[in-house]
């Protein structure tokens, strides 16, 4: 075969490795009340981190307007857990807050720390309104210049358009940003972390961790 040759002509398959599990489910209920809600919280701003508010309550699985989005949201977990990382390990909410990007604002590049996986429900997006944004890990010092139209397995950098109503569940190491929202509403969304409450790892490993457990002694 020369240099330059399509070997796709030769019955080659492409293979995927250890991809990254991101899902999206549709809330199919109406969420007019949950926004009204939620554009009535108390805002911090963070115009060193991009200009955008959060909620200066985090815990917002506590407020009751927000509960049936909050066990729509378990539900999501469970399914994640069940069909896209294959584990039984129960996996709770730890913090949900809310996020709003006027005009102008945009979110800088970040993960989620002290989380497995993390969460981002859109009660305001749309096409105006910049998707979220997820970075591919780099582990190599070589960039390679990519083409202009590339395959999405092949791209450093995914957006991933979502609408109001939609829910977008990753793992909370998966590098992610929100471009400048060029829209003239606001952006508006509920975030959330989660853990395990079940244990973790195996003695044997010297991995593991009993969170119960070790509460209960430490009383």
């Amino acid at each position: 075969m020369k240099y330059g040759d399509n070997p796709s002509e030769n019955n080659s398959e492409l293979m995927l490795a250890f991809p990254t599990p991101i899902k999206i489910y549709k809330y199919k209920s109406s969420i007019e009340k949950e926004l009204k809600y939620v554009e009535g919280l108390e805002w911090v701003s963070h115009q060193s981190f991009g200009g955008k508010f959060t909620s200066e309550d985090s815990y917002l699985t506590k407020h009751e307007s927000l509960k049936s989005i909050t066990s729509f949201f378990e539900e999501c977990i469970y399914d994640y857990c069940e069909t896209a990382i294959c584990t039984d390990q129960k996996l709770i909410i730890t913090q949900l807050w809310g996020n709003r990007n006027p005009k102008g604002a945009m979110h800088h590049e970040h993960t989620h720390s002290n989380s497995i996986i993390s969460g981002v429900f859109y009660l305001r997006q749309n096409s105006e309104q910049p998707p979220i944004q997820v970075v591919k890990p780099i582990k190599s010092g070589i960039l390679l210049t990519l083409k202009e139209q590339i395959s999405w397995h092949a791209a450093n950098r995914l957006m991933l358009p979502c609408t109001s109503g939609e829910l977008i569940i990753f793992p909370s190491d998966l590098s992610h940003s929100v471009p400048t929202n060029n829209g003239d509403e606001d952006r508006i969304s509920l975030s959330f972390n989660t853990f395990s409450i079940d244990v973790l790892g195996s003695k044997d490993s010297l991995t593991h961790l009993d969170i119960k457990t070790l509460v209960r002694e430490n009383i």
